[in-house]
Formats: C-alpha cells, sequence, structure tokens
C-alpha cells in the first residue's frame, strides 16, 4: 500500500465521510504526497493537543512531567501507526508548558521536582509532529483552573489575564485569514487584502493593532513564516530565502554585535508574498506590560526589549537540537555514543533529554553542549517592574493548499478548533481591517480545518492523583 492510500485510509476510518471526501480533491495534485503527510503530521499534533487540553481541564493531568510525557508519547505512538515506509517521523518540537511568566522551553526530566499546575496558572502547551521532515507545530494558552470543572466556571476571566489571552487568539486568527487572502478574495488579485499587498510588513501592521488595541506587547520570538521540509526555524540550521516576519530572536548569536537586531543569519524578507503550495507557522506570544520605557524595544513600542527575557534561575534546559555543520572527534565514550544516537535516530529537530537511550547519556550531552555540537533550549522568563508580567502563546501551521475542486484553500493544520480559554477583555478591536479578517466569512477565505481524533490516554500508575506515569 502506498502512502497515499495509507493515510486515505486512515482518515477514512477514523474522520467524518465530508472530511475524508475533502481530502480525496488533493489526489489530483502533483504536490498530493507532500500535503497528506502535513494533514498526518497536523491530525495528530491537534489530536494531542486536544488530548492534553482536556486531561487538564478535567483535572486528570496537573504535573507538567506527567503532561510532556503523555504528549511525547502519544505523538510517537499515533506517528507509528501509519506511514509504516517512512523512516523519519515523529517528535519535531518536544512537549512542554510553560507556565505564567515562563515563555519557552520548560519540559522536566523528573517527576519529583516538576512544577504542578494550580488554580489561576497561564499554561502554554506545545508540541510538534512531523512525517518525513514535513512538520506541523502547536502552542495552545489554558488558563487553568483545576479547584473549579471546566463545565461548572460561572464567569470569564478577566483583567490582564483576559487581555493577553484575547490579543494572541485573535492576532493569530486573522494572520490566518491574512494568508488564505492570497489564494483568493472576491474582487481582487491574488495576493492582495484590499488594495495592498499580502507580505511580512503586513503580517506585522495587524499584529501589532491587535497588541495596541489591547494594550499588551510581542515577546521576541514571535514570527510568522514559511516554512518547509525539516526547516521550521531551528536556531543550529543557517536559512536562506526566508519569508515572513520576525520581531527578534531569543538567542543571541555571535554575529551580531546589536541584539536587539536578532540572528544576522536568518535575515527574513519581509517583502515577499506567501505562494500556493507553502507551509507557514503563525508564532505569536505576547505579555502584559507596566515596565519602565527602557523595557521597550527601542525601534518597535509595540514590542519588549529582549534585555527583558531572562534564563531561569533554577531549570536547566533539557531540550537540544543538533548543529550539522559541526562534527568533531569526541574522546570521552558517551558523547560519542550520545551522538551516534543522535545522528541515526533524531535528525535536526529538537529532542528532549529523555528520549535519548545511551548509557550516561545527560555526561555526553553536557560534553557536546560544550562543544557547540548541540545547541540547548534554554528555558526563558519575561520580567518586569513593577510585577511581574502575563505571558501568552499561540501557535498554528497553515498549509496554503492545491485543491481541484476550490483552486486553492487554506488548510489549517493546527490550532484551528480548540477552543480559548473562556476570558473577557475590556478591550475592543476597532480596526475595519482586522474585524473584516476575523469576521465568520473569513474574508472570503476558505479555511478547513483538519479536526482531531480520540486518543486513549496512557494510564497512570498508583492511586493518588499525584502518581508516577507508566508508560510502556
Amino acid at each position: 500500500m502506498s502512502d497515499t492510500q495509507e493515510i486515505m485510509l486512515v482518515d477514512a476510518e477514523q474522520q467524518q465521510a465530508g472530511e475524508s471526501q475533502d481530502l480525496k480533491n488533493y489526489v489530483a495534485s502533483v504536490d498530493a504526497p507532500i500535503a497528506l503527510k502535513y494533514i498526518a503530521a497536523g491530525r495528530i499534533a491537534q489530536s494531542v493537543v486536544s488530548v492534553l487540553v482536556r486531561e487538564i481541564s478535567e483535572q486528570r493531568l496537573s504535573n507538567v512531567f506527567d503532561i510532556c510525557a503523555v504528549g511525547n508519547y502519544l505523538v510517537e505512538e499515533e506517528c507509528g501507526k501509519i506511514f509504516k515506509n517512512v523512516e523519519e517521523k515523529g517528535v519535531a518540537n518536544p512537549t512542554c508548558v510553560d507556565v505564567n511568566n515562563c515563555i519557552w522551553g520548560y519540559s522536566p526530566v523528573e517527576r519529583e521536582n516538576a512544577y504542578v499546575l494550580t488554580n489561576g496558572d497561564i499554561a502554554k502547551i506545545s508540541l510538534g509532529v512531523h512525517i518525513d521532515g514535513y512538520s506541523s507545530l502547536v502552542t495552545h494558552t489554558l488558563v487553568v483552573l483545576p479547584t473549579v470543572p471546566v463545565l461548572e466556571q460561572t464567569a470569564p476571566t478577566t483583567g490582564v489575564v483576559a487581555d493577553v489571552v484575547c490579543a494572541t487568539h485573535l492576532a493569530t486568527e486573522a494572520v490566518v485569514t491574512l494568508l488564505g487572502t492570497t489564494l483568493q478574495h472576491a474582487g481582487t488579485p491574488s495576493g492582495f487584502f484590499g488594495a495592498r499587498k499580502v507580505n511580512g510588513l503586513r503580517i506585522k501592521e495587524v499584529v501589532e493593532n491587535v497588541a495596541k488595541a489591547f494594550k499588551v506587547k510581542i515577546l521576541p520570538g514571535s514570527q510568522v513564516r514559511r516554512i518547509k521540509r525539516f526547516l521550521v526555524g531551528q536556531d543550529t540550521v543557517h536559512e536562506v530565502d526566508v519569508k515572513g516576519y520576525a520581531w527578534g530572536a531569543l538567542s543571541i548569536e555571535e554575529a551580531t554585535d546589536d541584539p536587539e537586531e536578532g540572528d544576522l543569519k536568518k535575515l527574513i524578507d519581509s517583502e515577499a508574498a506567501p505562494e500556493l503550495g507553502e507551509a507557514w507557522v503563525v508564532d505569536l506570544a505576547m505579555c502584559s506590560f507596566s515596565g519602565l520605557q527602557a523595557d521597550l524595544n527601542p525601534r518597535n513600542e509595540f514590542q519588549v526589549s529582549r534585555r527583558t527575557i531572562k534564563p531561569h534561575r533554577a531549570l536547566k534546559p533539557t531540550i537540544f537540537t543538533r548543529d550539522y555543520s559541526k562534527s568533531l572527534s569526541m574522546k570521552l565514550k558517551s558523547a560519542r555514543g550520545v551522538l551516534t544516537e543522535i545522528d541515526n535516530r533524531k535528525s535536526v529537530f529538537p529532542f528532549h533529554l529523555s528520549a535519548l537511550e545511551t548509557e550516561g547519556a545527560p555526561l555526553g550531552v553536557a560534553a557536546l553542549v560544550k562543544m557547540g555540537i548541540l545547541s540547548p533550549a534554554t528555558v526563558f522568563t519575561v520580567q518586569g517592574a513593577p510585577g511581574t508580567p502575563v505571558s501568552s502563546r499561540t501557535r498554528t501551521t497553515v498549509l496554503l493548499a492545491p485543491s481541484v475542486k476550490y483552486g486553492g484553500e487554506l488548510v489549517r493544520l493546527s490550532g484551528g478548533e480548540i477552543a480559548p480559554s473562556w476570558v473577557h477583555s475590556e478591550y475592543e478591536i476597532t480596526d475595519a481591517e482586522i474585524l473584516e479578517l476575523l469576521d465568520e466569512k473569513r474574508a472570503g477565505v476558505r479555511v478547513r480545518n483538519i479536526g482531531a481524533v480520540e486518543l486513549e490516554v496512557p494510564a497512570l500508575e498508583g492511586e493518588e492523583e499525584d502518581a508516577a506515569m507508566e508508560i510502556e
């Protein structure tokens, strides 16, 4: 059975008949095998993050170690069921749960000291899936109410929490539609919305207008960019011909003397328009702001300075990425073993320390980091004065897909059918263009969401609520 036949069979068995029929429209396209791999990765990512949101909301998972372990396990389990002749598939981004002012990289290796979610926490759940290098990345922000069952919440969350959650959600939705207008929009040329071209600069304007409306700031590391096979913005991959827009970067490279400029090795073409057949990731993070003018980016009043982003004082990196531009002869046995395992099993995507099977892996990883062969994903927090900022993050992956029936449609690979937490902000959007992008009719764009399927959650061992998880 071919890859295309295999994934279509899985869809026919697991999805409603209407969606399966839509999926068949891609077969007549020369890009059908690629589109189907993107769709398969998207369905798994969507399914796993939906499970985690449900388990947290219904109070069955609260320890971050358990949440991350369940997420990674389900990704590998589901990837193993499809595309049997594809060797490289699985985790494209290890599951992370960044809580409150923690914004990137928290995925503990030990359960005993892992954070346990409590009432009012803001949890950013992130993960990624790839099939043969074709990836779907997703992040969902959840206002945690473990002491209040989700169906018994009587009033929405308000205040600055509502402001940042609304801002990231609505900015993401507006950008998704904007990308889709490059495929089709009634009465206008392809690639235009209104009388203006859709590109990175237009995306920047939309996002910053939403941030302004809700009186929040954009965090460095936010980006809207095209992704390619095996290339999703890894720090260790120096890309060319990158489209989109990035609000700085978290890593400070030696190549730049100005940390506010980000990584000069990843110059992004902000004037290039999205095109049919491309995949894009919309990754936006925002925070409340009550600090000093010095805490803002001197070149952009809508963005906080990178000086406000600090490595966590106690949490060490647990996620690493291989830099394939470097290859050294290692004397340490554990380092040689880890490097061999990474080269054979982990590809260019980030991996979690616990995913390594080599004996003495932590010691070997430390040596490889010291030599620059592995790049650690620092656990970052956002700081400010007075008070601690509240942060939110939303990430979704879309495919500007060819379609026999519609000519082209925007396929929302992940993040499209997960409802945001119940929040209510005192602010609202008044910009007519953004309101049109957020309208139910989606500015004339056909958007198709890849839905989640039901997954069985691994059992928790022991009778106590905080028992360790057993994954065979």
